[in-house]
């Protein structure tokens, strides 16, 4: 008796079930892009204070670490590479439900790497040319503003404008609303931020890698008040005057 119901007990374990059984979505496989990121800022500490701004976007901060380690980038790749997945992820963020997977993520950093270790570039400025960088954000509503940025083109050396507060597509439409696209002015946004200096040292808030491509034996700052704490020190400094207070004088 015993073996009979023995028998019929491993009959029933070896009968196939007609049945799927449903075991729910696969769980995340990660690709390991995670160590690539430093910690996202809290909308209270997205800002600049030298700019007396809130940014509007979330500026994700690379991890230089890692990237000069495992990948072997220059630092002006690693800033590139930064530049170029914030761009991707505002560009699909926006175009989104608002927000992305872990998945999502990785895939645009893995595009942005493959993009950056293939030679493609979003920030291309002139080399070996004098050259004039103008922080934006503290004039880009005066008056004078718009005639000040023409007398300076016309003088015919390239202008960058740097913005600690907006990306490059938003200093791209404030040239367009104000007529200026003819003077062919270069940019350089928040989205390249990142408290990694060009020499590798770790500083107390994101900085502006402006001498990663800009040097200053070149390079006239042209400011509206005190230097940006963002802003490399170094530079040739020149203040940005009303036109109109300065004839009076």
């Amino acid at each position: 008796m015993k073996y009979g119901i023995l028998l019929l007990l491993i009959a029933a374990c070896s009968t196939p079930s007609s049945k799927n059984v449903d075991i729910g979505p696969l769980p995340y496989q990660s690709a390991g892009t995670e160590q690539f990121f430093l910690p996202e800022l809290p909308t209270w500490a997205n800002g600049s204070l030298s700019a007396q701004c809130a940014r509007t976007f979330s500026v994700r901060f690379l991890d230089h670490g890692p990237l000069e380690k495992i990948h072997a980038l220059t630092f002006n790749q690693r800033v590139e590479l930064q530049t170029q997945f914030n761009r991707k992820w505002k560009e699909r963020y926006a175009g989104g439900t608002g927000s992305l997977t872990p998945q999502e993520e990785s895939v645009l950093f893995l595009e942005a790497l493959e993009q950056v270790k293939g030679g493609l570039k979003d920030l291309r400025f002139p080399a070996n040319l004098p050259l004039n960088i103008v922080w934006w954000d503290n004039i880009q509503n005066e008056k004078y503003t718009k005639a000040w940025l023409q007398n300076l083109g016309n003088q015919g050396n390239p202008v960058v404008l740097v913005s600690l507060c907006t990306d490059v597509s938003g200093i791209e439409a404030w040239i367009a609303a104000n007529g200026l696209q003819e003077y062919s002015f270069f940019s350089m946004g928040a989205e390249s931020l990142n408290p990694t200096a060009a020499d590798n040292t770790i500083k107390a808030g994101p900085m502006m890698p402006l001498d990663a491509f800009f040097p200053r034996e070149r390079t006239t700052l042209w400011v509206a008040g005190s230097v940006p704490a963002e802003f490399p020190s170094g530079y040739n400094v020149k203040t940005v005057e009303d036109p109109n207070v300065r004839k009076k004088r």
